[in-house]
């Protein structure tokens, strides 16, 4: 019966550390499948024609290396066929980091480093498959803490 107890309380520990490793994991999993460190801090839709959301941009933030900001447009409307997206992200009047191609299911991950007090702007800009149509957005002084 001792045995027994102790390989029950040994068994529901091992499955709480478990349980405990995977619920910490999760946050930051979704901003490691597109490459982005830190957790997400806001979403902003890229709206084309007929106001339908082609993609979404999702921004995110770490504390490493005096503030970290990171961000991927992601394709929803045209996801799974090749189209030109681009994104770019700066810290104030800087130097704009950008990523721009023709892709799948999206463009960047870009980021900037040193943004802690400082404000950010994200440009998003798609095409539709056919190069007919183009949707493009500016996000101002954003993510300000």
């Amino acid at each position: 019966m001792r045995v027994m107890r102790r390989s029950i309380g040994y068994v529901a520990a091992v499955g709480m550390a478990v349980a405990g490793l995977n619920l910490a994991a999760a946050p930051s999993a979704f901003a490691g499948a597109y490459g982005c460190p830190g957790s997400q801090i806001g979403a902003y839709n890229l709206i084309g024609t007929n106001n339908e959301v082609w993609s979404t941009a999702y921004l995110y933030y770490s504390s490493a290396g005096g503030g970290t900001n990171c961000a991927v447009l992601v394709a929803k409307k045209f996801a799974g066929t090749r189209h030109p997206m681009k994104i770019g992200i700066r810290i104030g009047n800087g130097t704009r980091t950008e990523d721009e191609g023709n892709f799948h299911s999206y463009a960047g991950p870009v980021s900037k480093t040193s943004t802690n007090g400082r404000c950010i702007t994200l440009s998003l800009s798609e095409e539709d498959p056919q190069r007919r149509n183009w949707a493009g957005r500016s996000v101002d002084d954003v993510a300000c803490g």
